[in-house]
């Protein structure tokens, strides 16, 4: 009785999700990271013109984060050149608004934040992909290059949605994020409210 196989649970067949593609893990892992990276800045850019502060300081953080694990390291080759320029970007960035007058805004820091939103969270996302990503040094070119075009098609996805916020935002959603309003929202009332109020209506 107790070597009964109708009571024996581990001799019933046991159900498992089927095992995503390495291939696929790896290119939606190095899509994935570099779209957290990139999606703000790009949204907030055709919202508002601008890139946020923040934005790039958390561009800033991570680069950094980057930077200084490659210095501690101290291997050559680790990081290629053009990856040590994206990785200083943002730290140029905070420097040029440290040293620039306070009483006359400077307009070449809002060309650097478009700069360094379209050239230097690519290459930090490609970056973090390398590092982050242990099978992506082994995947294809193809793919490789598959994972850098989701990212900036995410990239000019989410300029696209801030620039034509008010298709299905409004004002009062900015407020109720916490954000100043985009000169081109939309008025009336949070857009999710809008969408219940109709349908309690039908």
């Amino acid at each position: 009785m107790a070597n009964d196989p109708q009571r024996d649970s581990s001799a019933k067949p046991k159900r498992s999700l089927p095992e995503l593609d390495p291939t696929l893990r790896a290119v939606a892992a190095a899509s994935t990271g570099g779209s957290l990276v990139v999606w703000w800045p790009a949204f907030t850019l055709g919202a508002y013109n601008a890139v946020f502060f923040d934005a790039v300081l958390g561009l800033w953080a991570v680069a950094t984060a980057v930077l200084l694990s490659g210095v501690i390291l101290r291997r050559r080759g680790a990081v290629p050149l053009g990856g040590w320029l994206a990785l200083a970007l943002p730290s140029v960035w905070v420097l040029l608004a440290i040293l620039a007058p306070t009483t006359h805004g400077p307009p070449y820091l809002h060309y650097f934040e478009v700069v360094l939103t379209v050239v230097g969270a690519p290459m930090l996302a490609w970056l973090l992909s390398k590092i982050l990503v242990p099978d992506y040094a082994e995947l294809p070119l193809f793919h490789r290059l598959g994972a850098a075009g989701v990212t900036i098609a995410l990239g000019v996805l989410a300029f696209l949605l801030g620039k034509f916020n008010y298709l299905f935002l409004t004002c009062a959603d900015f407020d109720l994020s916490g954000n100043n309003t985009p000169p081109r929202c939309a008025h009336g009332a949070p857009f999710h409210r809008q969408r219940d109020g109709l349908s309690g209506r039908q």
